[in-house]
C-alpha cells in the first residue's frame, strides 16, 4: 500500500508541474492524457478494498472519472458532463449510508444549508458575473449535482460518526473544490496563483481519501 501511494503523489507532482509549467507546449494535450490516465490506475486496483456497497459504487465511479480525465483536455465540455454522470454516482452512493427519517431531518437539512450556502455564494461571486447564458446554466446544474453529493457525505459522517464517513467527507469537499476551480479557471477566465498545483492538489488527495475510506467500512 506504501509503495502504490508513493507512486500514486509521484505522478500526481508529475501532473502539477505540467499542468503548471508546459500547459502551452507542443504534445501537452497527449502528455497530459497519458499522466491522467497512469494516475488512475493504481488508485482503481490497488487502493479500493473490501466488498462494502461504497466500494463496490466507488469502483465503477472512478472508471467515469478516468474517462472523464482522459477526455477534458480534448474536449472540455464533454468531459465535465462526463464528471457530471460521476458524481451523480456520488450521489447515491452516499445516500446508501443515510436514514432518510424525520427523525434524522436535521442531520440532512443542515449539511444541506451549508454546503448550498457555500455553493452558492462562490457561484455568485466568482462564476455568475463572468460567464454567458449557457454557461451560468450548465454551472448552475453541475452546482447543484455535486453539492448534493458533497452533502450526502457530510450527513453520513452526521449520522454515523465513523472514520470512513470523516475520510469521505472530506475526500468529496475536496473534489467540489477542485470543480469549482476549474469552472473558475476555464469557463469565468479567471486567474488562480499555481493553478496546477492547487488544483492537482486538491483532486487527487480528494480522490486518495475517498478510496482509502473504502479500508474503514464495517459491513
Amino acid at each position: 500500500m506504501l509503495i502504490v501511494s508513493v507512486i500514486y503523489f509521484g505522478l500526481a507532482l508529475i501532473i502539477a508541474i505540467n499542468d503548471t509549467f508546459f500547459i502551452s507546449a507542443p504534445h501537452y494535450t497527449v502528455i497530459d492524457v497519458i499522466l491522467r490516465i497512469s494516475i488512475l490506475l493504481p488508485l482503481l486496483f490497488a487502493i479500493v478494498q473490501k466488498n462494502s456497497k461504497y466500494a463496490k459504487v466507488l469502483y465503477i465511479t472512478l472508471w467515469i472519472v478516468l474517462l472523464a480525465d482522459a477526455t477534458l483536455p480534448i474536449f472540455f465540455p464533454l468531459g465535465m458532463g462526463i464528471f457530471l454522470i460521476a458524481h451523480l454516482f456520488n450521489i447515491y452512493n452516499f445516500s446508501q449510508y443515510i436514514e432518510f427519517c424525520k427523525e434524522k431531518l436535521l442531520s440532512i437539512l443542515l449539511p444541506a444549508l451549508l454546503a448550498y450556502g457555500v455553493a452558492f455564494g462562490l457561484y455568485f461571486y466568482f462564476l455568475f458575473p463572468h460567464e454567458s447564458l449557457l454557461f451560468q446554466i450548465f454551472t448552475a446544474v453541475y452546482l447543484l449535482v455535486i453539492t448534493l453529493a458533497w452533502s450526502f457525505s457530510m450527513t453520513d459522517y452526521v449520522q454515523n460518526r465513523i472514520r470512513w464517513a470523516l475520510m469521505a467527507s472530506l475526500g468529496m469537499f475536496l473534489f467540489f473544490c477542485t470543480d469549482f476551480q476549474v469552472a473558475y479557471e476555464f469557463l469565468a477566465q479567471g486567474d488562480i496563483p499555481n493553478f496546477g498545483f492547487i488544483n492537482a492538489f486538491t483532486y487527487y488527495i480528494g480522490l486518495f481519501l475517498m478510496s482509502k475510506a473504502t479500508w474503514y467500512i464495517q459491513e
